[in-house]
């Protein structure tokens, strides 16, 4: 099979439009208060790239858990909940316990497309709500989320691949 030198030179134009990226968020100090969707909950709205596939979460944050008024004991780790987009939810932690300034790292795989916009949505909440109304859990300082994901190609880009496709087609006659 021969390639055409123009054909060769349209691949190599439009192969960069399209990369894979990774996008490091500061969470310290964010606080989880009540269950999802609780207009007191921290939101983060963060653009990370135009219509985006996140791949992968992963993090590695620093816990402190609280106890509230009228509890004996303090709010479990395992409680701590992040909701992105409003369709996948990450646990940090699997500790049934309270803790202070426990290290929690990990990753999960991911399959978000985000809209046209290219905000990330995260939504810090508790999956039990030990008392409304106070925080239950926050992340310490040198806390991080990483989003690694994969950049659409812009509209323009996926019109040069389009205009590829037909002048290869053309020439297989």
């Amino acid at each position: 099979m021969i390639i055409n030198p123009i054909a060769l030179a349209v691949i190599a134009a439009t192969a960069g439009l399209a990369s894979a990226d990774s996008l490091v968020i500061d969470v310290s100090g964010t606080q989880f208060f009540d269950d999802q969707g609780a207009a007191i909950n921290t939101t983060l709205n963060i653009y990370v790239a135009y219509s985006a596939t996140i791949t992968n979460i992963s993090w590695d944050v620093n816990l402190t858990t609280f106890t509230q008024p009228n509890t004996t004991f303090p709010s479990w780790a395992s409680e701590a909940v992040m909701l992105f987009e409003g369709a996948e939810t990450v646990n940090v932690s699997n500790d049934g316990f309270g803790v202070v300034n426990q290290n929690y790292a990990g990753s999960q795989a991911s399959a978000l497309v985000l809209g046209a916009d290219g905000i990330l949505e995260i939504e810090f909440f508790e999956s039990f709500d030990d008392a409304t109304g106070f925080a239950d859990a926050q992340f310490e300082a040198g806390s991080t989320i990483t989003i690694h994901g994969f950049a659409h190609p812009t509209p323009s880009s996926l019109a040069a691949f389009a205009a590829f496709g037909l002048f290869t087609s053309r020439r297989k006659r």
